[in-house]
């Protein structure tokens, strides 16, 4: 460090540094993407031979991503040359009912280089480019990085939330906005068996694969994925909670922010619960270079920007929930750090 700033050397490391993590990321989402970590996860430590034989794969390649993958700690090498998943690797890479799964994120992080060329054309233009014209892939990836939200927002917010859980389990009703492809519609099914879950989907072949997948759950006559636009929703007094999990920031500018959290607000019963869950932006620009949670929100914005979405502080979210009237309006210790959770109840 000089006196006035970083050295070349330093800013040099500093560089040098997230290329390799940028490197690192794609070679762990090769690894998801051809199975080879779900098969050294089911198989055990296995020689590249063995791996390769099990997936159909050339021998000499899947030698080549072990080698890279051991050096990247995605994979540790026992004594007699076999490769295993290094110590806790399986749960962040594998299991997305684990707050701290990451598969999904290094996925999104890998296929949203092709994502580039969409700023590009952002940066020309200023309009923003409809999520269906991006990489389908990648949608479906960010549905998949929010699997663990549900089970957080059941198991560790609502009973933060007064008597939420309460009245679930005496045959409440949960409104869900944004259902998405309804995971975790039959999640909040399973979880409360006595109460009514209805799931709010403004795209119309989102809503086809929801309701198809609450069906395979064999919960239809429970839930309720209905079609149509949280700007639009007209329920009065009929949900004891609503969620709304990374979609709020998806609805419009701050006007429609209100406008779907004063809906909202009609929709729940005096005494209801809100949870809203969003992205934890920050408040001071700064503050981008604090956390690494914050500098990974700093690329996620590309994406969000050129799709229409806007990016909600947490401060701004916290006097949005509590201008739409509800009480008792705080974030909520969870385990999540790429989640900032609010809880509000409406008055009796």
């Amino acid at each position: 460090m000089t006196g006035s700033g970083p050295s070349k050397a330093e800013q040099y490391s500093k560089a040098f540094d997230y290329l390799l993590g940028d490197i690192a990321v794609g070679v762990a989402a090769i690894g998801l993407e051809a199975g080879l970590l779900v098969a050294l996860r089911d198989d055990g430590p296995s020689p590249p031979s063995e791996l390769a034989a099990s997936l159909g794969f050339d021998v000499g390649a899947v030698a080549v991503w072990c080698r890279s993958a051991y050096a990247f700690e995605w994979l540790d090498r026992t004594g007699d040359g076999r490769y295993q998943l290094a110590p806790h690797m399986g749960r962040f890479l594998l299991d997305p009912s684990d707050p701290a799964y990451l598969g999904g994120r290094i996925r999104f992080a890998s296929l949203s280089h092709y994502d580039h060329d969409g700023f590009i054309r952002f940066l020309r233009s200023g309009e923003p480019i409809p999520r269906s014209e991006h990489n389908p892939e990648l949608l479906r990836i960010i549905g998949d990085s929010s699997h663990p939200d549900a089970l957080v927002i059941s198991e560790v917010v609502l009973p933060q939330a007064g008597d939420a859980i309460e009245r679930l389990d005496a045959d409440g009703a949960l409104l869900e906005v944004g259902a998405g492809a309804g995971q975790h519609a039959v999640h909040y099914a399973t979880r409360f068996p006595a109460a009514t879950i209805v799931g709010l989907e403004y795209d119309g072949p989102s809503a086809e694969i929801a309701r198809a997948n609450v069906a395979d759950a064999g919960l239809a006559d429970r839930v309720e994925i209905r079609v149509g636009d949280a700007n639009a929703l007209d329920a009065i007094a009929s949900f004891d909670v609503a969620t709304l999990n990374i979609v709020l920031h998806e609805t419009g500018g701050p006007d429609e922010h209100r406008n779907v959290l004063g809906r909202v607000f009609e929709a729940l019963k005096p005494g209801g619960t809100l949870v809203v869950s969003e992205l934890p932006y920050p408040d001071t620009e700064s503050a981008y270079r604090t956390e690494p949670v914050y500098r990974r929100l700093a690329g996620l914005m590309l994406h969000e920007a050129q799709v229409g979405c806007a990016a909600i502080t947490q401060g701004e979210l916290l006097s949005l929930v509590s201008q739409a009237g509800f009480r008792g309006v705080h974030a909520v210790d969870q385990p999540r750090e790429s989640r900032f959770m609010v809880v509000g109840t409406r008055p009796r």
